[in-house]
């Protein structure tokens, strides 16, 4: 016979393996539900959980949708081998369940009464369910000859005490597989484990939520700078595109020194942020330096403003000569008549080439050279007016630094004023509290000025001291811009040409080499200019010519 005090240690020793058991279980359950971040597997994790728990034969889980419906998200059937939904099973094609019907909640779906009233409802026997209509339950059954009885329905609710979805579970079985009720017990474990799984599903949507939000947000400031300027508004929304095309395109080569460039999807979405991102900074530039599509433009184009000063010195030497052959006239001097006619029909032609040649150079859409510059100086010094009696210039000095401008129309001043939007730029991600998974954001970012060389901006970088994606964008940014179709400043160029200007940019040591080799051969630019600009840019490229591209091996 065994001692008493020996029966009870092993007693208590049996059910110290129980709790640890339970305990283990408790924890690999936490582990499994709080590590997940896919909501569609996530609700399917936690309808199998508290299956395991209760040890039911059946279990469904719903989430509500945003029209105030149950949409089944996994259904489960062990006896019928039946698993639809989650992220492994067939597709659930069981009508939504209406939460409201005309306008009152839905008091005959059980589903829809937990949900709409926050209530557990555990049945002991389905078929004796009133007032719920089970009508359905028994159609099924009669369908799969499967008994439906003991049933515990229990909302999922969230941090605010929102309920977010319902679980439904089917036939608890004892240790002889026989259907039983629900025990109180049982329904408080089977609940603290509905209740950790819905704080997952509430963090897990919470995360999203804040992803979307966040690159909502980024979206909104491209929005905000396309109202200040829709040309600059189109590249922050181009820029980004072209950026993946490329990245992709890296991440799928096989071959040469970028063969190990591997990107996430979690890679790709930082990648997307900090496109969205690179120029946000211009939110901040004035608007008649980043809209300025001639050189003379201010709030206005004060080319007209020159005109009409043409127009004021024209006439005045139109009266001026008349004068002289009037007086010619009077005097019977014949020869000097037609000598002031010929002085007069000399500098009218040469004040209309001076004007046009204004008009031209105010454009900026050429390289403006040395010879023309002299003419602007020659024109700004020969010609003045009088305005309420005192002597004015045609040109004032503002005007004649704009004109003498080279290339483009932004004088060096205006262009140190451009360039400080990467200071704000950097000033604004530099703030942002990036989590660590978006935490390369900004330094992608701020790539986009950069120089293999290390003379570019903001931070003058050379290439051992930029990553991949920050050596992509400064590609991407520069083709974007050379072959935008809505610059107001200057025509979209053929990709043979911006290809050519990229390729000297590479043999400047100022873009990747390795990543314009790839640009070429995957056909980025291609498929971009399909897409985002004009196809008629695709012209003829030989590439057995061009600058700074090596095949790759």
């Amino acid at each position: 016979m065994v001692p008493l005090n020996i029966l009870k240690s092993s007693k208590h020793m049996r059910q110290h393996i129980k709790d640890k058991t339970n305990l283990q279980h408790f924890i690999d359950i936490s582990i499994r539900l709080t590590t997940e971040k896919n909501s569609s597997k996530l609700l399917d994790e936690i309808l199998q959980v508290v299956m395991s728990i209760a040890n039911s034969d059946a279990g469904s889980i719903y989430s509500i949708t945003s029209n105030k419906q149950l949409k089944f998200e996994t259904v489960i059937n062990k006896s019928l081998n039946l698993y639809l939904g989650g992220t492994l099973g067939g597709p659930v094609d069981f009508p939504n369940i209406e939460l409201f019907i005309d306008g009152k909640p839905n008091d005959t779906a059980i589903v829809a009464h937990s949900v709409n009233t926050g209530e557990v409802i555990n049945i002991p026997d389905v078929y004796d369910a009133l007032p719920f209509d089970m009508s359905a339950a028994r159609k099924m059954d009669a369908r799969t000859g499967y008994r439906s009885e003991s049933m515990l329905t229990i909302p999922l609710k969230d941090h605010e005490d929102d309920i977010i979805g319902v679980i439904q579970l089917i036939n608890v079985k004892d240790a002889q597989n026989k259907n039983i009720p629900f025990s109180e017990e049982l329904v408080t474990l089977i609940r603290s484990f509905a209740s950790l799984g819905a704080i997952s599903l509430t963090n897990s949507t919470l995360v999203k939520d804040m992803e979307v939000l966040f690159s909502t947000f980024a979206e909104a400031i491209a929005m905000a700078i396309d109202e200040k300027s829709p040309h600059t508004g189109g590249h922050c929304k181009r820029v980004p595109a072209l950026t993946l095309m490329l990245a992709d395109a890296v991440h799928k080569i096989d071959k040469g020194p970028l063969a190990d460039f591997i990107m996430s999807p979690e890679d790709r979405h930082e990648l997307s942020l900090a496109g969205w991102l690179h120029d946000c900074g211009k939110i901040a530039t004035p608007d008649h330096i980043m809209e300025k599509s001639t050189k003379l433009e201010t709030i206005f184009d004060r080319i007209e403003f020159i005109d009409a000063k043409f127009e004021i010195i024209s006439r005045d030497l139109e009266l001026s000569y008349q004068q002289q052959i009037i007086s010619a006239i009077k005097q019977n001097k014949s020869v000097e008549v037609l000598q002031f006619e010929r002085l007069l029909e000399t500098e009218l032609k040469q004040l209309a080439l001076d004007r046009a040649l204004l008009q031209r150079v105010n454009i900026g859409g050429e390289f403006l050279g040395e010879e023309e510059q002299a003419h602007i100086l020659r024109i700004s010094k020969q010609y003045s007016l009088k305005i309420n009696g005192e002597e004015t210039p045609l040109l004032t000095d503002d005007e004649v630094e704009n004109l003498m401008i080279r290339r483009g129309t932004l004088t060096q001043g205006e262009r140190e004023i451009m360039k400080r939007h990467m200071d704000i730029t950097k000033n604004i991600l530099d703030i942002l509290p990036f989590p660590k998974h978006l935490s390369n954001v900004a330094e992608y970012a701020l790539g986009h000025h950069e120089k293999l060389d290390g003379t570019g901006y903001p931070r003058g970088l050379t290439k051992e001291q930029m990553s991949v994606p920050a050596r992509l964008m400064a590609i991407t940014d520069i083709f974007e811009a050379l072959s935008a179709v809505d610059r107001p400043y200057k025509k979209a160029k053929p990709v043979s040409e911006c290809l050519n200007i990229l390729g000297n940019m590479v043999s400047n040591n100022h873009l990747d080499p390795d990543i314009f080799a790839i640009f070429i051969e995957s056909e980025v630019y291609k498929n971009y200019i399909n897409e985002y600009a004009n196809p008629e840019q695709l012209d003829e490229v030989d590439f057995d010519n061009l600058p700074g591209y090596t095949p790759i091996s």
